[in-house]
């Protein structure tokens, strides 16, 4: 877990708040994570060492035929690694596995400062088909 930890500081991005997140509650949401059949975290790893990371969220759906769906959160790759073709690996392994659980879709947002990442999945295929809105409610 605290490999996982320290590569999404590098996700903290404009929100400094974030980079100091490690405590009991990161054992615990790690448990509540583990525990849950809907919920892959994807690990690349190098000589015992995780450098890339993402999170696949399969959601029970009753719409499209009550097919579920998928969301892609938390995509990392430790910045020594990056263009090595890792973080494509685990976006084609979360689609992999999207379609073998028989999702129609899979989704992903990313923070509108995020350019160099929103190039990335444009260079998997991915397409800007809606718009997306957050609410923070910290």
């Amino acid at each position: 877990m605290e490999q996982v930890l320290q590569l999404y500081q590098l996700l903290a991005g404009p929100y400094p708040e974030e980079k100091d997140t490690v405590s009991l509650s990161a054992d615990q949401a790690w448990q509540a994570i583990t525990a849950d059949d809907r919920q892959y975290l994807l690990a690349a790893e190098v000589a015992g060492r995780i450098i890339g990371t993402l999170t696949l969220i399969v959601i029970p759906n009753i719409g499209h035929g009550c097919k579920p769906w998928a969301a892609v959160e938390n995509v990392v790759v430790d910045e020594e690694f990056r263009g090595q073709g890792i973080g494509s690996v685990l976006m084609a392994k979360a689609t992999d596995l999207s379609r073998s659980v028989g999702c129609y879709k899979v989704v992903l947002s990313s923070n509108i400062v995020r350019r160099e990442a929103h190039d990335f999945y444009r260079r998997l295929g991915w397409t800007e088909s809606h718009v997306g809105f957050s609410l923070d409610i910290r």
